[in-house]
């Protein structure tokens, strides 16, 4: 009779472990539904309140929401400012598809911080964010914005302002052979071609033909990026440079 109610009881343990892990489940998929219908209907002033819901969540749609989340804080909810962000991507062929790419790459800085450093470490943040949701036009997205941001922490530091177009442009060369910008740069855009130009949905316009001439001008490829960033940055800069198709 005792063994008979202490199978009873693993059972019903059993049973209780079981239920418990697909109810936690459950609750992590109504957070996540909840923080969407939030985000969906958030501003850049509200949508804290919606990232809330799933700062202590690490699954893929819980990154998609910290990533997305990101961007309204930015603005970027709003129509105006991500159209002219992204004007960039449809022009981004012929013979100045650097500068359109460039022009894009500034128009993605982020903003919202009250420092050059504050907004490179968010941008980092975002984009660490959107990496890990495995959204391919996020990875796109974030990658350009931590580009921008980036450099203008690295160079223009005590600007107050994003760089310009013709800023930037100056930036890349400046900081072309700066091992943290082109460690930054570099990373990004292996990310971003690996998710984006790999594949029959390729991202529109220049970009990827863009980073593809940079992958494919590096000793190792993909496994250097360092030297990607370096080479990207020179093309940017200096589309007549050696290695540079595309740009």
């Amino acid at each position: 009779m005792q063994n008979k109610i202490s199978a009873l009881k693993i059972i019903v343990l059993s049973f209780s472990v079981t239920f418990l892990a697909s109810c936690a489940k459950q609750t992590e998929a109504d957070i996540i539904a909840d923080a969407q219908s939030c985000l969906d209907a958030s501003t850049s002033s509200t949508v804290d309140a919606c990232l809330s819901k799933v700062e202590n969540l690490t699954s893929e749609g819980a990154y998609l929401i910290k990533c997305a989340g990101s961007f309204i804080k930015e603005g970027f909810n709003s129509s105006s400012k991500l159209s002219s962000a992204l004007s960039g991507i449809s022009s981004g062929s012929g013979s100045n598809s650097g500068s359109s790419s460039t022009s894009l790459i500034a128009g993605l800085a982020f903003t919202s911080k009250s420092s050059p450093s504050e907004n490179a470490s968010f941008a980092n943040t975002t984009y660490d964010s959107c990496v890990k949701s495995k959204s391919s036009g996020l990875i796109l997205l974030s990658g350009l914005s931590l580009t921008s941001t980036s450099l203008w922490s690295l160079g223009l530091s005590g600007s107050s302002t994003p760089p310009t177009q013709a800023q930037l442009e100056s930036l890349m060369g400046t900081l072309a052979n700066d091992a943290t910008a082109s460690a930054t740069v570099g990373t990004a855009v292996v990310a971003m071609y690996e998710s984006n130009c790999q594949s029959s949905n390729s991202a529109p316009g220049s970009i990827c033909s863009q980073f593809t001439s940079a992958v494919s001008a590096v000793p190792g490829g993909i496994s250097n990026p360092s030297a990607i960033g370096t080479q990207i940055m020179t093309c940017f800069s200096n589309n007549n440079a050696p290695g540079c198709t595309g740009f």
